[in-house]
């Protein structure tokens, strides 16, 4: 399928001749240029694992902005609330409202991270029963809980959704006290690499799974525990390592 041919294209260049445009989501919604962008094209806000738009699945970043991009959230396959289970047991008490805990980790396969200073996490990637384990082990590296984990079938349902993906890249200002988002450019990426490779790239560290258990602080939920959706990310450098086709708009 030649970009040539779809919609998005057409589209993406309206969009981007608008110029600035007024966020009209929540201001503390770390993904309001992402929403605002597929709300002028037309597509639902959603997390199905079909594609957004025209067949593609739409991200955004900020320029000049090394910050991972949320490739899917997906919840573990084990235990049943396996998110509850780690915020729960996982997690620290909240220091605003402390009978919630949090529980916000950045996590890899190619090496541990220390989480609160308390204990240790990895990925795990267990190729013989095909399975992504996240794994937990106290201080000097001994594993006390690796009880929850992803089949690598339900990972690569969830990578679906890549096979085309459309990358635009945006910036921000305040006027009048509201934020408004400027279109620039935009990368499209085709024909996915496969989902062998895709767990290649996560036991190698290039995709890392980040938890996001935390607490509404602000409107009608204030106070009350929050799950963002922990999701597969890859930084932006990188993105292009998903895929066999990149073209620049």
């Amino acid at each position: 399928m030649s970009i040539d041919d779809t919609k998005i294209k057409s589209e993406f260049l309206r969009i981007k001749n608008l110029g600035y445009i007024e966020n009209k989501r929540s201001d503390l919604n770390d993904g309001a240029a992402g929403n605002t962008f597929e709300d002028l094209l037309g597509v639902q806000e959603n997390n199905l694992k079909n594609a957004d738009f025209e067949g593609f699945e739409v991200k955004t970043k900020k320029q000049i902005s090394g910050s991972w991009i949320t490739l899917f959230s997906l919840k573990p396959d084990h235990p049943n609330n396996g998110d509850d289970y780690m915020r729960q047991n996982w997690g620290i008490n909240d220091e605003e409202y402390p009978n919630i805990k949090v529980f916000r980790t950045s996590l890899h396969a190619h090496r541990w991270s220390t989480v609160y200073e308390r204990y240790k996490i990895k990925v795990d990637v267990d190729r013989v029963n095909k399975k992504v384990f996240l794994i937990k082990a106290d201080l000097n590296e001994n594993i006390n809980d690796r009880s929850v984990y992803w089949d690598f079938d339900k990972i690569n349902n969830g990578v679906k959704k890549l096979k085309n993906t459309f990358v635009v890249s945006y910036a921000s200002k305040i006027i009048d006290n509201k934020i408004y988002f400027k279109y620039l450019s935009a990368q499209v990426f085709q024909d996915y690499i496969g989902d062998k490779k895709f767990i290649d790239l996560i036991e190698n560290g290039t995709v890392r799974y980040d938890n996001r258990l935390g607490i509404y602080r602000t409107g009608e939920k204030k106070g009350n525990a929050h799950n963002h959706g922990g999701g597969f990310r890859i930084a932006p450098k990188n993105i292009h390592l998903l895929f066999n086709s990149v073209i620049n708009l």
